[in-house]
């Protein structure tokens, strides 16, 4: 499944002015009542739920600018005005089209989700595929509503297609949240350990099972977060992959670090319906891409509290003025930046590299790069900070320096203490997951999403209201649509 085909049901329009007193009834069109009768149309209707993940709303694009862009990791200094406040949780409309989308998109994708869960079950079709394609849309449904938990909070759950005249009511976060774990926990349940062929890159047992510890480390479920990853590694079917920098380029997507990667595909499938990864063109560099987002200083300085020296990821990480030189898409950064960026000088000017085309004269709109949601890294990370909150710090120490050794750094002594471990995990995950949208979780489960923690290392931070800016607003669009559902506190 490297390139998801979507073959989605349409209705089929025409111009009014050459349907005018036209009544025709298309036999080949299809409907819901002829749809759902063969494996064809579920593994169809499951592809088009993949794709709803491609969406400008999810990874494709406005994901980035709500997670990671509102963090300390990430600033913006767009032009567009609207763009550049919502990373800084100002909004003069919830309708911006960021916010507004990333809303729509996923609950379309909800949808889709829904409806393979709803309706596979009555195909007459072999069992075993029956309860894994459900299995598929359980753990895409629960993936996106851990997005929605993360990002807005307070949301509401739709486990059905939604009819016309329904209007469902919000539900706090904690339900969310336990929505999420009780899809991940069925999910796994229905699926395989990994996939052949054309399936490569469908959700596995694997990928199931971290969703579910992942909530349960949000909710500070230590012990049982730690078990759970415990059976991720325990599988034997993942590994780091040889080299950091693989898993950014086309020669990482599903690779043996994948975990789940959302499949994108470059300019040459667009007619096939499907679409690549948009951020990297928003966030690269200048005359590359459209610079809507950059690296923070305190961010950029991350890479060398350590030791002085830069960490080896930083060159995989961040496009900068590194001594000796460093090419931006074939020309020398301070060749093509000279004077900086803005009124930035060139040596603090720093620009997204991380799943950009750098090795092209241009980054295309739609990269053909594969969005790593969850890869191995992140599981051992996540891994060894539910065992040191849960109090088994030396234990923690081996799999954080797994990730360690990867990139030739020296192990972590397992003597230290639950504090000082902490600090160390928080910084390794800086290091390693930077721009992957991890940050925004760990802060929010260490209580440190707020603008006393987080001014001092982002002057964004000085917009931040305490109580109204940890959650993005409800776009006033679904409000006025439907009635059940309840602003945010503060917007």
């Amino acid at each position: 499944m490297r390139i998801h085909r979507l073959i989605v049901p349409l209705a089929i329009t025409c111009l009014a002015a050459a349907c005018t007193d036209l009544e025709v009834t298309n036999p080949n069109q299809r409907t819901t009542d002829t749809f759902w009768r063969s494996e064809v149309d579920a593994i169809a209707a499951l592809n088009a739920a993949y794709g709803g993940l491609q969406a400008n709303g999810v990874y494709g694009r406005w994901y980035h600018f709500a997670s990671d862009a509102r963090t300390d990791v990430a600033t913006s200094r767009s032009p567009w005005t609207d763009l550049q406040n919502w990373t800084k949780t100002v909004l003069v409309t919830s309708n911006f089209e960021g916010n507004r989308d990333t809303w729509i998109h996923h609950y379309q994708a909800i949808y889709r989700a829904n409806q393979v869960i709803t309706n596979v079950p009555n195909i007459e079709m072999d069992e075993g595929l029956k309860r894994r394609i459900i299995a598929e849309a359980t753990f895409l449904r629960g993936l996106l509503y851990y997005n929605l938990a993360i990002l807005f909070g307070n949301v509401p759950i739709l486990t059905e297609p939604m009819q016309a005249g329904e209007f469902p009511t919000t539900a706090p976060y904690e339900q969310v949240i336990a929505q999420v774990e009780s899809d991940a926990t069925a999910a796994a349940a229905d699926l395989p350990l990994s996939y052949t062929g054309n399936d490569v890159g469908r959700a596995t047992r694997g990928a199931a099972l971290a969703l579910k510890a992942r909530v349960q480390l949000q909710q500070r479920r230590w012990d049982e977060a730690a078990a759970t990853f415990r059976e991720v590694v325990e599988s034997g079917q993942y590994e780091l992959a040889p080299t950091f920098d693989e898993n950014f380029t086309l020669e990482g997507d599903n690779n043996v670090e994948s975990v789940f990667d959302v499949q994108f595909g470059g300019p040459e499938v667009l007619a096939a319906g499907t679409r690549g990864l948009n951020i990297a063109k928003m966030a690269g560099p200048p005359t590359i891409g459209f610079t809507d987002l950059q690296p923070t200083e305190w961010y950029f300085q991350q890479f060398f509290a350590e030791t002085g020296t830069p960490d080896p990821r930083l060159d995989a990480t961040i496009l900068w003025n590194k001594p000796g030189g460093m090419g931006v898409h074939g020309q020398p950064f301070a060749e093509r930046y000279p004077t900086g960026f803005k009124d930035t000088p060139i040596d603090k000017t720093y620009f997204w590299k991380k799943f950009g085309e750098y090795w092209l004269p241009q980054q295309d709109w739609d990269a053909a790069i594969n969005y790593k949601v969850i890869r191995y890294a992140d599981v051992l990370l996540m891994y060894a900070e539910a065992l040191n909150e849960s109090g088994n710090t030396s234990e923690a120490a081996t799999y954080l320096n797994m990730v360690r050794n990867r990139v030739g750094l020296p192990d972590v002594p397992s003597t230290l203490s639950q504090a000082e471990m902490r600090a160390r995990i928080e910084h390794e995950m800086l290091m390693e997951l930077g721009w992957e949208n991890k940050r925004l979780p760990y802060l929010k489960r260490h209580d440190r999403f707020n603008r006393a923690t987080m001014e001092p290392h982002d002057p964004d931070f000085a917009f931040f209201v305490d109580g109204k800016s940890e959650l993005l607003p409800i776009p006033q669009s679904e409000i006025d649509v439907n009635p059940n559902v309840v602003q945010n506190p503060g917007w």
